[in-house]
């Protein structure tokens, strides 16, 4: 019980206390008085023993035996206390005695002993009663205990009466505070201009008018359903942190008096906090500070409960009847309250409405036209005016078909009114015309006002001139579907084109075909005449394609470079041969580009509808797989679907997969093929080639796997990963054959090209091998120097001053050009097996090799032959001065134990 409890007990538990103590007292002062008596008596008693003693003494001197009986039964009739009185020898012989027949309970005995005849002894025992005394004694504690009932009684009557006076003072006070705490409410609600200062006001008037210990009040949440604090006053106010109250009878903590009464919408009194299961969860919170009682009042808005206030106070039954019906008057107060801020809400709308709607239909930019009942207008707004020409008093009275554009027939109006009719307003486009006799389109809504009848009261039509967003909206769906360079469908309207057209086409039970263009070389004029140039041969380009179809069919530009045609509802199917045949010729001629003159081809695929696929889709996945088909067939030609190509396309999806794991798996390893020098016969060198053993599919072919892992990627990974195998090789190799030993490594143009920074460089892979830069030679294609940029120059850069050398590989099979060679720093030209495989002693066949073999050597440059297989293309290859050859003459591509033994044998 804490100490707030325990004050309106304390004078009764005084009074107990001062009782007890008093009671107490007596009967310590009543022990006191009976031991006194006592030692009085056991005095007295002594003394006539010693009396007695002497006496006798005497007469047994004397030997007077028969006269001590006498004396003894005299004694005790003289002296009433006198009970018992015995003379006993010192044998325990009894030589006289005297009893007195009593049931007395408090007895004193008395012993002394005499002596006789100069040697004999004996004692003299006396009994007396002290039954007096505690007669005395009782009757003397009864006498006291009436008083001490009388003086208990009178004290609890007197305490009652001052603490009934006391609790009447009190509930006087807190009452009056009850009613300060309302008259400060109204005073306050009547000055009140913010809702949003109700709350806090009643949470502080609570407290420090009401006499409450913390007081809140809180709404609803819809979404979570937990009750909210949104003001609070008073002690503790962290009670309230975190707290969890829910408004849902189904939650555990929904059961509280303060979900109850918002939900039930009646006051919930809680006079013992402690011992009412309603508070339970609260509890331990409460607990800290010292609260006992609760009441919580609901506060209606609109007749619906909004929120709830909730006091505390630390006394038990804080809340009588008197209390509970002041705070039930408070919250009806607020209610009433809120609902004038919401009555005077509604009012300020609805002349702020008025004031609004007079403004918009004065200010408005759309035209407001009031009719009668019998359709004559009776007004009109400023807008009206601008928009249609006509000034007020030309159109009031008059009908509003003087308004009409003639484009419309006598159905579209009869439709109208079938619909006001009907339904008592229409909407839609209509148009009209102006004073000045233009004809616009607007947007019209009419809207019928009733009588309380029934019948019709008034029309409103409200419209809007809609010329600029009519040309807004072609302008935006235009740039939505079509492409702002070249005025060609683009891929959003292409797509919903193929859509209608495949429909089309299966009514029809005709075909459709559908053309996936794509220009070759485009990216060089790019590169060399600029974006500009490539613009405009873009444009020409689109022209060129629409001159070769028919106007129902469909150009557009797919993206880029690339264009798509629908040939819809074809009689003879093979009418796409003459027109990819057509486009080829149109696109093969020259494009003037200003003062610049460009030259570009096209690969175009072809694919059916229905036969090859009845899917979008899966035609211009078709288209595409031909379009690829027809670049690698040579470009500037055209090229079918097949099944053929769908095969190939998901085996080659099929390797992808398989190779994103081929690394991680172990399943690359490496072949060496010897590089021989023609001169000595000697290895000096050799090329290190990937090989790939799939695990169902067995040894995939390097010209299968490679072009998958370069437009993958996967080049990166793989390429680092072969370097370092040829790296870790030429160290060995230089260590146990010789010091000067080479492996030459195929690099893509993907990893020169590669900006990621994923792999170590090779040039510091070789610093960390304690190999020089000059053990591994670099081979790269002519194609990477037609496309070198700044990047790849830096690379071949870094590659140079690192020591590496570099190799052009097929030389010969590209576009070649000698600039190029002189540009940049090539160390070993690798003439094509194309060239080698056909090597006679004719002149003509070896003049094409020894032109190479000597412009290399002028350049500073050493030639190596590839694809020699034969004694005769040696001796003719080391005749026309060539520095070295590689091919199965000497040995197919091995394993490196293999190429070991190769080394040993030469």
């Amino acid at each position: 019980m804490n100490a707030k409890t325990f004050f309106p007990k304390w004078p009764w538990l005084i009074l107990f206390a001062f009782l007890i103590a008093l009671a107490a007292l007596s009967c310590f002062f009543l022990d006191r008085k009976l031991d006194q008596d006592i030692a009085l008596i056991r005095a007295s008693a002594n003394q006539e023993l010693q009396l007695i003693s002497s006496i006798l003494s005497s007469e047994l001197n004397h030997e007077h035996y028969q006269d001590i009986d006498k004396l003894f039964s005299k004694w005790g009739q003289v002296n009433d206390n006198i009970l018992e009185m015995q003379l006993i020898a010192a044998n325990g012989f009894s030589i006289a005695g005297y009893k007195k027949p009593t049931a007395d309970s408090h007895v004193l005995e008395l012993k002394t002993p005499i002596t006789y005849s100069y040697r004999d002894k004996a004692t003299v025992l006396m009994r007396l009663t002290l039954e007096p005394v505690y007669q005395r004694y009782d009757t003397f504690i009864a006498q006291l205990a009436g008083i001490f009932v009388v003086f208990s009684s009178l004290l609890s009557f007197l305490l009652h009466f001052a603490t009934r006076c006391q609790r009447e003072a009190f509930k006087s006070r807190r009452l009056t505070k009850l009613y300060n705490a309302l008259s400060e409410i109204n005073q306050a609600i009547v000055r009140m201009e913010q809702e949003a200062e109700l709350f806090p006001l009643v949470c502080r008037c609570a407290v420090e008018f009401g006499d409450m210990t913390m007081a809140w009040v809180g709404l609803p949440d819809e979404k979570t359903g937990l009750i909210l604090p949104v003001a609070s006053y008073g002690r503790n106010l962290d009670y309230l942190d975190g707290i969890v109250i829910s408004s849902n009878a189904d939650a555990p903590k929904g059961c509280g008096p303060t979900g109850k009464a918002l939900r039930e919408n009646l006051p919930v009194i809680v006079n013992d906090f402690f011992n009412n299961p309603m508070t339970l969860p609260w509890r331990e919170r409460a607990l800290r500070f010292e609260w006992n009682s609760s009441a919580s009042f609901p506060i209606p808005r609109g007749g619906r409960s909004f929120a709830v206030l909730t006091v505390y106070h630390s006394q038990i039954n804080a809340f009588d009847a008197e209390a509970i019906a002041l705070l039930e008057e408070m919250s009806k107060d607020i209610s009433f309250s809120l609902n004038n801020f919401d009555r005077e809400l509604q009012r300020k709308t609805g002349e702020e409405s008025l004031r609004l709607a007079a403004s918009v239909y004065q200010t408005s930019s759309e035209a407001i036209m009031v009719t009668d009942a019998e359709n004559r207008i009776i007004a009109i707004n400023p807008a009206f005016t601008v928009i249609t020409g006509y000034p007020e008093k030309e159109v009031l009275g008059r009908h509003p078909d003087f308004l009409k554009s003639g484009r419309h027939d006598d159905k579209f109006y009869q439709d109208m009114w079938n619909a006001i009719s009907t339904t008592s307003k229409w909407q839609g486009e209509i148009w009209d015309r102006r004073k000045n006799g233009e004809v616009y389109p607007n947007w019209l809504t009419i809207n019928t006002v009733f009588n309380d009848d029934g019948s019709v009261m008034r029309r409103i039509a409200l419209f809007s001139d809609i010329s600029q967003k009519k040309q807004s909206d072609e302008l935006i769906w235009r740039q939505a579907n079509f492409d702002p360079l070249t005025e060609l469908p683009n891929r959003r309207m292409f797509y919903d084109r193929l859509d209608q057209e495949i429909k089309k086409s299966h009514r029809a039970c005709l075909p459709l075909v559908l053309l996936f263009l794509d220009l070759d070389h485009f990216k060089e004029v790019n590169d060399t005449l600029g974006h500009a140039k490539g613009d405009m041969l873009l444009k020409d380009a689109s022209q060129r394609l629409l001159s070769c179809v028919r106007e129902s069919d469909t150009v557009a530009r797919f993206g880029g470079d690339e264009f798509t045609i629908i040939m819809s509802e074809l009689d003879e199917p093979d009418s796409a041969d003459r027109v990819a045949q057509a486009i080829l010729q149109k696109l093969s001629e020259p494009f003037r580009l200003d003062d610049d003159l460009a030259y570009v081809s096209a690969s175009i695929g072809v694919t059916l509808y229905p036969s090859d696929a009845t899917e979008i889709e899966s035609l211009l996945k078709n288209a595409d797989q031909a379009m690829y088909a027809a670049k690698n067939a040579g470009r500037n030609c055209f090229s079918y679907f097949t099944t053929a190509m769908q095969s190939a396309a998901q085996s080659r999806m099929k390797l992808t997969n398989d190779l994103r794991t081929a690394l991680s798996d172990n399943q690359f390893w490496i072949s060496y093929q010897p590089i021989v020098d023609l001169r000595t016969g000697g290895i000096r060198k050799a090329e290190a080639l990937v090989r790939w053993r799939h695990p169902t599919l067995g040894l995939v072919s390097p010209a299968e796997f490679i072009p998958i892992a370069e437009h993958s990627g996967l080049i990166i990974d793989i390429g680092d990963w072969i370097f370092r195998q040829a790296a870790l090789q030429v160290k060995r190799w230089q260590e146990i054959y010789h010091k000067d030993f080479q492996i030459s490594v195929n690099m893509s143009p993907v990893q020169i090209n590669d900006k990621s920074c994923k792999h170590e460089p090779w040039r510091r892979q070789l610093q960390n091998l304690s190999l020089s830069g000059e053990s591994i030679v670099m081979e790269i294609t002519e194609g990477l120097l037609l496309e070198a940029n700044t990047s790849i120059n830096e690379k071949l850069l870094e590659f140079r001053d690192a020591g590496i050398q570099v190799a052009l590989d097929d030389f010969g099979t590209g576009y070649s050009a000698l600039s190029y060679l002189k540009k940049f720093d090539i160390d070993y030209i690798k003439i094509d097996q194309s060239f080698v495989r056909h090597l006679t002693p004719d002149p003509k066949d070896m003049a094409l090799c020894k032109a190479i073999i000597v412009m290399a050597h002028e350049l500073g440059m050493k030639v190596i032959a590839e694809g020699v297989e034969t004694a005769q293309q040696r001796d003719l290859l080391t005749a026309a001065g060539c520095d070295y050859g590689q091919g199965y003459l000497w040995s197919k591509p091995v394993p490196p134990e293999e190429f070991e033994r190769l080394l040993a044998a030469s």
